[in-house]
């Protein structure tokens, strides 16, 4: 696989930067310019990695701990080609995203990569190949908090350049809260579901609502997470076209074969939630039903491990990473005795 770490952005964002692209595309005599959908900022280009390779990048973004930090976008400029020029937008000098990315190169090499030597100047890429009569020139500052960073995934298909997120690790920006159990969690998950299937009932099984949201008297992060199992994954482009004209982008699966993540890039009125596509043969949608029924027939067992997720939010503070690598034993140990 061809990887890379970075930063992706958010809608508001991701759209500013659309909008500078758009305006540099129209005053260009020609340019290879940046898809929406890839905008991003590279901390580490790591090229073609084998399995084993993949593994030491996951080790090194695990170390490269580090909080929420605001980037800030303020500056149009380019790099030099005797082709055409490569156009990007700049970001304000910061200290943070500087250690960010000093400790992943740090960690990779650790694992034995051979990364460029040269001076990181970070950017994010509009064009390349560009002409125009464009100077470099600032623009009204914009940003965001980045919190989370990913290893992404390069590849053609049907001769578009796809990037997808593999693995991911940060923290929150605010405290990780788990509450008491609500009945209307249930009825939320409802809501979204009878919005979803008249759009998509001809191409699913089902849609299951799972983690722990589902199982009555559990206390849990008020984010509902629900399952939408299809027959094959043959179905999964109709699928993703279909949830793409609902203003869901497919995120990729973060290295979860078998499940694929979705996010909504408009607004809706319902609570937060975690959207999944699963084909029916996938473990992961087997082990996330097999979950959820064996705390639903066992109320101590719920009892133990909404105490357990308490005391890890409490413990973890903003550390979502922390708080999940806390309850992969207990979630291990339950799995255990379906095999």
């Amino acid at each position: 696989m061809r990887l890379f770490i970075a930063i992706n952005f958010n809608i508001e964002t991701k759209d500013r930067l659309i909008a500078l692209g758009d305006e540099l595309r129209s005053r260009s005599e020609r340019g290879r310019f940046s898809l929406p959908e890839n905008l991003h900022l590279t901390l580490a280009f790591l090229g073609d990695c084998d399995d084993k390779q993949t593994a030491a990048a996951k080790a090194a973004m695990d170390v490269a701990v580090f909080d929420p930090f605001d980037l800030v976008i303020e500056r149009i400029g380019r790099f030099k080609r005797d082709s055409g020029d490569t156009w990007w937008a700049g970001v304000r000098e910061n200290r943070a995203l500087s250690d960010l990315q000093q400790k992943l190169v740090a960690g990779l090499c650790s694992q034995g990569f051979n990364l460029e030597k040269r001076k990181y100047s970070p950017h994010i890429t509009l064009g390349r190949d560009v002409v125009t009569d464009v100077m470099p020139y600032p623009i009204e500052r914009f940003g965001e908090t980045v919190s989370r960073i990913d290893l992404m995934k390069s590849e053609r298909i049907n001769g578009k350049l796809t990037y997808t997120s593999i693995y991911h690790r940060g923290k929150w920006t605010k405290p990780i809260v788990v509450e008491p159990y609500s009945p209307h969690w249930a009825a939320e998950f409802e809501k979204i579901r009878a919005f979803l299937l008249p759009h998509i009932n001809d191409l699913i099984v089902e849609l299951h609502h799972v983690g722990s949201t589902s199982v009555p008297g559990l206390s849990a992060k008020p984010i509902i997470d629900f399952d939408i199992e299809i027959a094959s994954i043959d179905v999964f482009p109709l699928l993703k076209e279909r949830l793409g004209q609902l203003g869901f982008h497919h995120e990729g699966d973060y290295g979860i074969t078998g499940r694929e993540a979705f996010k909504r890039e408009v607004s809706d009125d319902f609570m937060t939630y975690y959207m999944y596509v699963c084909p029916s043969d996938s473990a992961e949608l087997k082990q996330h039903i097999y979950f959820r029924d064996a705390l639903r027939a066992d109320s101590s067992t719920a009892i133990e491990y909404g105490a357990l997720k308490t005391a890890l939010a409490e413990k973890c503070g903003n550390d979502i990473d922390a708080y999940i690598d806390g309850k992969a034993g207990f979630i291990r140990d339950i799995l255990e005795k379906e095999k």
